[in-house]
Parts: C-alpha cells; sequence; structure tokens
C-alpha cells in the first residue's frame, strides 16, 4: 500500500464516540503562546499545533474519547458539528499517520 492511500484511508476513518487515543511515549510537547511544538523522538520531526489543534491535543492528554472531545470542543468554538468532526478527523488522521497517537479502543 503506498503512503498516499495509506493516508487516504487513515483521514476516511470513521472514529466512533466512544473511540480513544494513546500518545505515543516517544512524542514531548511544549505549549507556546496558546500553539504547541510536538517532538516526535524516535522520528526526530517537529510538528506544530495551532490553538484548536492544541486544545485537541490537550483532551487527547486527559484521555477524553473522541465523543467527549467533541462536545467540549463545541461549547468552546463557534463550528457545526459537522465541520468539527471533519476537522478533527483530520487531524487524528494526520497525528495516526505520523505516529504520533494510536488508536486504543
Amino acid at each position: 500500500m503506498t503512503l498516499n492511500l495509506l493516508f487516504d484511508k487513515i483521514l476516511n476513518m470513521n472514529y466512533q464516540a466512544h473511540d480513544r487515543f494513546s500518545i505515543s511515549s516517544e512524542v514531548l510537547s511544549q505549549e507556546v503562546n496558546g500553539e504547541t511544538v510536538l517532538l516526535d523522538l524516535e522520528g526526530e520531526c517537529y510538528f506544530g499545533l495551532n490553538e484548536v489543534g492544541t486544545r485537541v491535543w490537550q483532551l487527547l492528554q486527559c484521555e477524553s474519547s473522541v465523543g467527549e472531545a467533541l462536545d467540549t470542543l463545541s461549547g468552546e468554538y463557534d463550528v457545526s458539528r459537522a465541520q468539527l468532526e471533519s476537522d478533527v478527523g483530520a487531524l487524528l488522521g494526520k497525528l495516526t499517520e505520523a505516529g504520533l497517537v494510536t488508536l486504543a479502543s
């Protein structure tokens, strides 16, 4: 399977509300001015998250389920649920593809 097909498969996953993600033990994170820098120690790569991505990362650190995270974000941001689900799903797909998180449930 090519990387692009794998990436498309991850981005098109339909996460269940009860699904939880685990953060890799090989990832260090540091919040700076409302954004987060992630360092993948294994791949020696840096990743940056904007304010909303940072909030998703915080919820992952609290071991929130996908549904709990979406409910929290819905109350904090003025965005449609459909758009939120799409954006969070895309972010989770990218984090999974990069090996920063894994589906725990």
